[in-house]
Protein backbone atom coordinates (compact mmCIF):
# COMPACT_ATOMS: atom_id res chain seq x y z
CA UNK A 1 0.00 0.00 0.00
CA UNK A 2 2.72 1.92 0.79
CA UNK A 3 4.45 1.65 -2.55
CA UNK A 4 1.35 2.63 -4.48
CA UNK A 5 0.46 5.64 -2.31
CA UNK A 6 4.26 6.89 -3.45
CA UNK A 7 3.50 5.67 -6.89
CA UNK A 8 0.70 8.24 -6.73
CA UNK A 9 2.14 10.78 -5.15
CA UNK A 10 5.00 11.04 -7.59
CA UNK A 11 3.31 10.78 -10.76
CA UNK A 12 0.78 13.78 -9.10
CA UNK A 13 4.06 15.65 -8.60
CA UNK A 14 5.67 14.64 -12.15
CA UNK A 15 2.43 15.76 -13.53
CA UNK A 16 3.52 19.40 -12.81
CA UNK A 17 6.27 19.28 -15.26
CA UNK A 18 4.88 16.47 -17.64
CA UNK A 19 1.44 16.48 -18.30
CA UNK A 20 -0.23 13.08 -17.20
CA UNK A 21 -1.76 11.77 -21.12
CA UNK A 22 -3.41 8.14 -21.46
CA UNK A 23 -3.02 8.57 -24.97
CA UNK A 24 0.99 9.33 -25.12
CA UNK A 25 1.51 6.95 -22.61
CA UNK A 26 3.79 9.71 -20.35
CA UNK A 27 6.34 8.66 -17.66
CA UNK A 28 3.80 10.85 -15.48
CA UNK A 29 0.64 8.73 -16.19
CA UNK A 30 2.72 5.51 -16.05
CA UNK A 31 4.12 6.07 -12.79
CA UNK A 32 0.77 7.25 -11.50
CA UNK A 33 -1.32 4.27 -12.77
CA UNK A 34 1.62 2.05 -11.05
CA UNK A 35 1.08 3.45 -8.08
CA UNK A 36 -3.28 3.20 -8.39
CA UNK A 37 -2.64 -0.32 -9.77
CA UNK A 38 -0.40 -1.23 -6.50
CA UNK A 39 -2.60 0.91 -3.92
CA UNK A 40 -5.27 -1.76 -5.79
CA UNK A 41 -3.55 -4.79 -5.37
CA UNK A 42 -2.50 -4.06 -2.27
CA UNK A 43 -6.40 -3.28 -0.69
CA UNK A 44 -7.45 -6.81 -2.74
CA UNK A 45 -4.82 -8.53 -0.98
CA UNK A 46 -5.39 -7.22 2.47
CA UNK A 47 -9.09 -7.80 2.21
CA UNK A 48 -9.18 -11.24 0.20
CA UNK A 49 -6.01 -12.67 1.76
CA UNK A 50 -5.79 -11.02 5.47
CA UNK A 51 -9.20 -10.62 5.97
CA UNK A 52 -10.69 -13.33 4.30
CA UNK A 53 -13.53 -11.63 2.65
CA UNK A 54 -13.95 -13.27 -0.92
CA UNK A 55 -17.03 -13.60 -1.66
CA UNK A 56 -17.14 -9.89 -3.47
CA UNK A 57 -14.47 -11.25 -5.61
CA UNK A 58 -16.71 -13.91 -7.24
CA UNK A 59 -17.49 -11.82 -10.07
CA UNK A 60 -13.72 -11.46 -11.02
CA UNK A 61 -13.35 -15.37 -10.25
CA UNK A 62 -15.92 -16.29 -12.93
CA UNK A 63 -14.44 -13.95 -15.76
CA UNK A 64 -11.17 -15.24 -14.87
CA UNK A 65 -11.27 -17.89 -15.13
CA UNK A 66 -12.76 -18.16 -18.81
CA UNK A 67 -10.53 -15.06 -19.71
CA UNK A 68 -9.55 -16.27 -23.02
CA UNK A 69 -13.20 -17.77 -23.74
CA UNK A 70 -14.77 -13.82 -22.48
CA UNK A 71 -12.32 -12.43 -24.69
CA UNK A 72 -12.51 -14.30 -28.28
CA UNK A 73 -16.62 -14.01 -27.79
CA UNK A 74 -16.43 -10.79 -27.18
CA UNK A 75 -14.43 -9.57 -29.93
CA UNK A 76 -17.07 -11.90 -32.21
CA UNK A 77 -19.79 -10.29 -30.38
CA UNK A 78 -18.08 -6.42 -31.41
CA UNK A 79 -17.94 -7.50 -34.68
CA UNK A 80 -21.65 -8.66 -35.52
CA UNK A 81 -22.68 -5.80 -33.72
CA UNK A 82 -20.32 -3.65 -35.49
CA UNK A 83 -21.24 -5.50 -39.14
CA UNK A 84 -24.79 -5.60 -38.47
CA UNK A 85 -26.69 -2.56 -39.65
CA UNK A 86 -29.99 -1.11 -38.95
CA UNK A 87 -32.33 1.41 -40.79
CA UNK A 88 -33.75 4.38 -39.41
CA UNK A 89 -36.55 5.93 -39.91
CA UNK A 90 -34.98 8.58 -41.95
CA UNK A 91 -33.59 5.83 -44.29
CA UNK A 92 -30.07 5.66 -42.58
CA UNK A 93 -28.44 2.71 -41.91
CA UNK A 94 -26.08 2.51 -38.59
CA UNK A 95 -24.42 -0.05 -37.04
CA UNK A 96 -26.28 -2.58 -34.49
CA UNK A 97 -23.80 -1.09 -31.85
CA UNK A 98 -24.26 2.35 -32.23
CA UNK A 99 -27.98 2.25 -33.00
CA UNK A 100 -28.11 0.08 -29.23
CA UNK A 101 -25.70 2.72 -27.67
CA UNK A 102 -27.90 6.18 -28.65
CA UNK A 103 -31.17 4.67 -28.04
CA UNK A 104 -30.74 2.12 -24.46
CA UNK A 105 -27.95 4.54 -23.45
CA UNK A 106 -27.17 8.25 -24.73
CA UNK A 107 -30.91 8.90 -24.76
CA UNK A 108 -31.47 8.35 -21.06
CA UNK A 109 -28.00 8.68 -19.63
CA UNK A 110 -26.61 11.24 -21.63
CA UNK A 111 -28.98 14.11 -20.15
CA UNK A 112 -29.33 13.28 -17.06
CA UNK A 113 -25.22 12.06 -16.24
CA UNK A 114 -23.71 13.25 -19.58
CA UNK A 115 -21.69 11.26 -22.18
CA UNK A 116 -19.41 9.45 -20.38
CA UNK A 117 -21.50 8.25 -17.99
CA UNK A 118 -23.43 6.78 -21.09
CA UNK A 119 -20.55 4.89 -22.55
CA UNK A 120 -19.73 3.81 -18.80
CA UNK A 121 -23.33 2.65 -18.59
CA UNK A 122 -22.44 0.76 -21.76
CA UNK A 123 -19.46 -0.71 -20.83
CA UNK A 124 -21.02 -1.88 -17.70
CA UNK A 125 -23.51 -3.47 -19.06
CA UNK A 126 -21.48 -5.15 -21.88
CA UNK A 127 -19.54 -6.55 -18.82
CA UNK A 128 -22.01 -7.81 -17.00
CA UNK A 129 -23.58 -9.63 -20.00
CA UNK A 130 -20.54 -11.85 -19.94
CA UNK A 131 -20.54 -12.09 -16.57
CA UNK A 132 -23.76 -13.67 -16.65
CA UNK A 133 -23.18 -15.96 -19.68
CA UNK A 134 -19.91 -17.17 -17.60
CA UNK A 135 -21.63 -17.93 -14.50
CA UNK A 136 -23.25 -21.20 -15.70
CA UNK A 137 -19.73 -22.16 -17.15
CA UNK A 138 -18.66 -21.51 -13.58
CA UNK A 139 -20.89 -23.33 -11.65
CA UNK A 140 -20.53 -26.65 -13.93
CA UNK A 141 -17.00 -26.15 -13.46
CA UNK A 142 -16.56 -25.71 -17.29
CA UNK A 143 -13.55 -23.96 -17.89
CA UNK A 144 -12.09 -23.42 -21.45
CA UNK A 145 -8.58 -22.82 -21.60
CA UNK A 146 -5.86 -22.90 -24.51
CA UNK A 147 -2.90 -24.76 -23.67
CA UNK A 148 0.19 -24.32 -25.76
CA UNK A 149 3.01 -26.79 -25.91
CA UNK A 150 6.37 -26.92 -27.62
CA UNK A 151 7.48 -29.89 -29.57
CA UNK A 152 8.49 -30.08 -33.08
CA UNK A 153 6.43 -27.09 -33.96
CA UNK A 154 4.33 -25.14 -31.57
CA UNK A 155 0.90 -26.88 -31.11
CA UNK A 156 -2.20 -25.05 -29.51
CA UNK A 157 -4.93 -27.05 -28.09
CA UNK A 158 -8.27 -25.28 -27.23
CA UNK A 159 -10.51 -26.61 -24.41
CA UNK A 160 -8.34 -29.75 -23.64
CA UNK A 161 -6.29 -31.01 -20.75
CA UNK A 162 -3.82 -33.60 -21.37
CA UNK A 163 -2.59 -36.17 -18.72
CA UNK A 164 1.75 -35.64 -17.91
Amino acid sequence: MVMGAVGIGLGVVWDLFFPINKNLWTSSYVVFTTGMALAFLAGCYWLIDLKGYRRWATPFVVLGLNAITVYALSIVMDRILWWWYLTQADGSEVPLKTWIYEHCYASWAGPWFGEAYASFFYALTYVLLWLGLMWPLYRKKIFISMIIRRSVRLRADFGCVYPQ
